[in-house]
């Protein structure tokens, strides 16, 4: 699998502050791509990977009881909400602690289905001007478990660079972004989970995957060595994951840091397009195989797995963090394109952080 970063550079975040001008990049370094670029709360459990018994049903969720997201941001359960019902994008910018190109974003009357709303976020990015326009929240004091569910709509035929909503912790917690691009975190430090386009191996069709950094992520390198070892790692590889570009997706992920430190125990990892499960993790399974940076569990059809079949033997390691004062903390939708010639429009809408599922807008 190529990530949609090929034959890019990123720039290097030397010295970051809270400032909206400071000029940030998701990767925050100048990688070389491994694939020829640059680049709290209760919550239900699973059964060794299985969906949530819930998983794809209509009405799940906290949004069943807010139909249209009317009142969502209410919920004793949501940490977040953003229906950029502000109406100006300098009032939008103005709730976030970083944010970068405003003159790239802009509010549009193209809603997500059923949204109780009027207007939705356009974010422009190009590889011959503003290469990153995003919004980033602190929230603190940090969470163990969270649920975090958006809808997107992209520009068909776009090859997507980081373009999807990132979320994760840092200890000590910040005001701006610094995900540390090729670095391997150290369990004590930082934890990102994105979700993105990414494009399939000798094809423009793009499917979204995560594009996690964690203490027990794989490389890209068979021999791990130097500051441009480690990149986000992808962990579904299907292709019915698909971006559905020119048509608005509901995606939801769950995250919940291992509860013991010392080990995976209570890690999981899960995600959801339109309320339907696509992948479940929990620290007793499913098992798969990786291939360098790539985990393959069941199900997954992507040539990048399916091109070097292995025996599904192996517990992808969801020990999150090796100290319990790293918590998520952070919030992070954007839209970063570095490829020449391209300039690409990701819209988002009704965006929700909470300790629960949310489910789909009712």
């Amino acid at each position: 699998m190529k990530v949609v970063s090929i034959g890019l550079a990123l720039a290097l975040c030397v010295a970051c502050s809270d400032s909206a001008s400071t000029s940030f990049t998701p990767d925050g370094s100048v990688p070389v791509d491994p694939d020829g670029g640059s680049e709290s709360d209760s919550s239900p459990g699973t059964d060794s990977g299985k969906p949530l018994p819930d998983s794809g049903k209509p009405g799940v969720g906290i949004a069943n009881k807010y139909p249209g997201d009317v009142g969502i941001d209410k919920d004793p359960a949501v940490v977040w909400a953003e229906n950029f019902e502000e109406g100006s994008v300098g009032a939008v910018t103005g709730r976030y602690d970083n944010s970068q190109n405003a003159a790239g974003m802009t509010l549009v009357s193209d809603i997500a289905p059923k949204s109780g709303g009027k207007a939705s976020m356009k974010m422009i990015a190009s590889g011959d001007g503003a290469n990153a326009t995003d919004l980033y929240k602190q929230l603190d004091p940090g969470y163990v478990d969270w649920y975090v569910r958006w809808y997107a709509k992209y520009q068909p035929s776009i090859q997507w660079h980081h373009s999807g909503v990132w979320f994760g912790g840092y200890d000590p917690s910040t005001t701006y972004p610094n995900p540390q691009a090729g670095l391997k975190p150290n369990g004590d430090d930082r934890i990102t989970v994105a979700m993105e386009p990414i494009y399939d191996v000798g094809s423009s069709a793009a499917r979204f995957d995560f594009y996690n950094y964690w203490m027990n992520m794989h490389s890209w390198m068979q021999v791990p060595s130097g500051p441009q070892a480690y990149y986000g790692n992808g962990l579904v590889h299907q292709n019915s994951f698909t971006v559905d570009e020119t048509k608005w997706s509901c995606l939801e992920v769950h995250v919940k840091l291992n509860a013991d430190p010392s080990n995976a125990t209570g890690g999981m990892l899960e995600v959801w397009k339109n309320d339907a499960p696509l992948a479940s993790f929990d620290d007793a399974g499913p098992k798969g195989y990786w291939i360098r940076d790539k985990f393959c569990p069941p199900g997954a059809n992507g040539k990048e797995c399916t091109d070097y079949p292995a025996p599904f033997n192996t517990v992808m390691d969801l020990q999150w963090r090796s100290t319990s004062s790293l918590k998520l903390n952070y919030f992070w939708p954007q839209n970063y394109i570095t490829q020449s010639g391209v300039t690409g429009a990701v819209q988002y809408d009704d965006m929700v952080v909470a300790t629960a599922r949310i489910g789909c807008i009712q």
